[in-house]
């Protein structure tokens, strides 16, 4: 009897210890976003892409909008202006990374109505973000668990440290969505050239070829105009990797 007793003693303490390991790991690796952040228009120094998820002329009610985004994950704050609050998420010099927020927040929490839009903030308060925001859990779901998984090529230049070149790419189309571009891409393989994904900033690219000469990119581009119909194709220079000259 002893020994069950004694057993059952070590199980609840590892269970224990299992528990407060898990919070631990919670606590470091969360962002800490701080709650009740609240600004008006009047005291905005810097334009930032947000996300709008609700408005309304009830503050209270605001209030609870932008508790229930922070309890979901995200950087959620209230904006006031016009005599009304604004329940916004995010905090981005780019509009690409709003949107990029946007998609998350939409899968999250089934908010459909929700939209990019700009603000003017308090210089602080967008420090606060950029500090948290690389450990958000749910931009590194988007960054590592598929956001950007292609089986074509994928050159990255926000990420790319190798040394860079000049080079004369043919630009089949170009936006802010990485399923589109990828779709083009895959036109140009399914047509017999060798598509790929360049992403810049703000921007996805689809392309073809790599040259160190416009002569050449042209004479491709021509071609890809022959052979798919569409006439926006054209010759881009841009600084990539020299390993694509290769």
């Amino acid at each position: 009897m002893k020994t069950i007793r004694s057993m059952l003693a070590l199980l609840l303490a590892v269970l224990l210890l299992g528990s407060l390991s898990v919070v631990a790991f919670a606590e470091d690796t969360e962002p800490k976003y701080p709650e009740g952040q609240s600004y008006t228009a009047e005291e905005g120094e810097t334009q930032v892409y947000t996300v709008q998820v609700s408005a309304g002329p009830n503050l209270d009610g605001a209030e609870r909008t932008r508790d229930q985004m922070l309890k979901a994950g995200f950087d959620s704050f209230l904006y006031e202006v016009d005599g009304g609050y604004r329940i916004m998420c995010g905090k981005f010099q780019y509009r690409y990374n709003a949107k990029l927020y946007l998609e998350l927040i939409k899968e999250a929490t089934k908010r459909e109505n929700a939209y990019v839009t700009d603000v003017t903030l308090p210089d602080a308060a967008i420090e606060d973000f950029v500090e948290h925001y690389q450990k958000d859990p749910f931009v590194a779901k988007a960054k590592f668990l598929g956001w950007e998984t292609t089986d074509l090529k994928f050159v990255d230049m926000n990420v790319s440290e190798e040394e860079t070149a000049t080079v004369y790419i043919v630009r089949y189309s170009g936006g802010a969505n990485f399923k589109a571009a990828e779709a083009r891409a895959k036109e140009l393989t399914e047509q017999g050239f060798d598509g790929y994904l360049i992403k810049v900033p703000c921007c996805y690219i689809a392309a073809a070829g790599a040259f160190d000469n416009w002569d050449d990119a042209y004479a491709l581009c021509k071609q890809i105009r022959e052979t798919t119909g569409r006439m926006g194709t054209g010759v881009q220079e841009l600084k990539l990797p020299a390993s694509l000259l290769g």
